[in-house]
């Protein structure tokens, strides 16, 4: 795009009459078609589309214990990288964040089982999370191939959870022509 304007302007420079040279009518220069290599365009819809397709799935990725959606998936191209989907999810939809008026704290009973259930669906949102990235990149036909597509899952937890074990972040990378392949890398922090 650099390298487009900066041709523009140096024929436009090119066009003007020579210093000294006087003219009784301004002449404008013509602008000079930009660069005809083609431009990796991904338009807005199709992203919007891909989020709600996102959001769909993640909700149901487990019909008996549902997952907490805390907001929408967000997706966004960055010419030269490649896409980045980010979405903030509970695993599970847990007990309130305080305890009843009458209760002191969660019992250590309640904390195990939410801790349980949460451990469970890991490998589940991981399936999905990889199924994902591929539906991106199979999706994303203008895409070139050696651009990256990401997915990153956070995951948010309650102050009284027990996180053992518990990652704060799931991470799905592959560039586009691997990710069709299934060759997705998986990074969990």
């Amino acid at each position: 795009m650099k390298r487009a304007a900066l041709a523009l302007t140096l024929a436009a420079v090119a066009a003007l009459p020579p210093m000294g040279a006087q003219s009784s009518k301004h002449v404008m220069p013509r602008p000079v078609a930009a660069s005809t290599a083609p431009t990796n365009h991904i338009p807005q819809l199709m992203l919007a589309n891909l989020e709600k397709s996102f959001d769909n799935r993640l909700e149901m990725l487990n019909a008996t214990d549902p997952i907490d959606m805390l907001g929408g998936t967000r997706g966004l191209y960055i010419p030269g990288f490649g896409t980045v989907f980010t979405a903030e999810v509970s695993l599970i939809v847990a007990p309130g964040a305080m305890p009843l008026p009458y209760q002191q704290e969660f019992s250590p009973a309640l904390k195990a089982q939410v801790h349980k259930r949460k451990t469970a669906q890991l490998p589940k949102l991981e399936g999905l999370m990889k199924d994902l990235v591929k539906t991106c990149a199979l999706t994303l036909t203008t895409m070139p191939d050696d651009q990256k597509v990401v997915m990153a899952v956070r995951l948010r937890y309650l102050m009284w959870e027990d996180t053992t074990d518990l990652p704060a972040q799931i991470m799905m990378t592959a560039d586009k022509k691997a990710a069709q392949q299934g060759d997705i890398k998986t990074v969990i922090e």
